[in-house]
């Protein structure tokens, strides 16, 4: 039953990704720029299904800004510009081969529709609170890019898990690595989703950070900053692939494992 409902509710965003328009016109899937490309479920990364079989090279062509990790929870991806980056647990940031595998990942193709300014932003919260007063609607996803000099910035990574997996996305990130970084310019991507996006991802803001020199990036979980250069995208639907691997297929999720980005 669980399963159930879960796969009802990716089937719904599938077909509301296939239905939405553009100008007012009718438009094929592969032509809508306005997308977002989503492989797997967060539920799926939840329940340790930690590996999939899509490509790094197939990431760039369903997108050029987004996040995602790599298989065995390999640290985290940051997608900017096109670029796609891996920051490691090590704190190093590298580009990874088109050839490796990823097992979730979220991206889009950006085109900016708001742009607007903040002089400071005290925190992560103060950032969110401020860009919730600019988005036109609640039920509506979006995708960010936002360009800041950083007085103070935490960064999270992801140690990387061997088989046979035996920790759940929560437990693998208790202690995950975590680096302080200080005056500081860079990019924040990502996105924010409604609440009813359930079990299909997390509902709200998720950012990945990558610095202007890209020796620094990681999930975002704190920061002050100042000079920001806001940048949203109204994003239309959602497109998801789901992985077809036995792990993926065979599993019987818990739907109760949880991961909230603010770890």
């Amino acid at each position: 039953m669980k399963n159930k409902t879960l796969l009802l509710l990716i089937l719904c965003c599938t077909i509301f990704s296939c239905s939405i328009k553009k100008n007012n016109n009718p438009i094929s899937a592969p032509e809508i720029s306005d997308n977002i490309y989503q492989y797997s479920v967060f539920t799926a990364l939840a329940n340790k299904i930690y590996d999939g079989t899509l490509c790094v090279a197939d990431v760039k062509e369903k997108g050029d800004i987004g996040l995602g990790t790599f298989n065995g929870l390999n640290g985290e991806m940051i997608v900017c510009d096109g670029v796609v980056y891996q920051w490691l647990a090590n704190g190093s940031v590298r580009t990874p081969a088109d050839s490796e595998l990823v097992p979730f990942t979220v991206v889009t193709f950006f085109e900016a529709d708001k742009t607007i300014e903040l002089a400071n932003a005290e925190d992560y919260k103060h950032l969110k609170t401020f860009i919730s007063s600019q988005l036109p609607s609640k039920n509506m996803p979006y995708a960010f890019k936002v360009k800041a000099d950083f007085e103070s910035l935490k960064c999270g990574s992801a140690d990387k898990q061997e088989k046979p997996y035996t920790k759940t996305l929560s437990d693998a990130l208790i202690d995950r690595p975590t680096f302080d970084l200080k005056n500081i310019k860079g990019t924040l991507v990502g996105f924010w989703y409604p609440e009813y996006i359930g079990k299909v991802n997390v509902a709200g803001f998720h950012l990945h950070f990558i610095s202007d020199d890209k020796t620094q990036a990681g999930h975002v979980m704190e920061f002050k900053a100042s000079n920001l250069k806001i940048e949203i995208d109204f994003c239309s639907g959602f497109a998801i692939e789901l992985p077809e691997t036995d792990a993926f297929k065979t599993e019987d999720f818990d739907l109760t494992q949880e991961y909230t980005n603010k770890k």
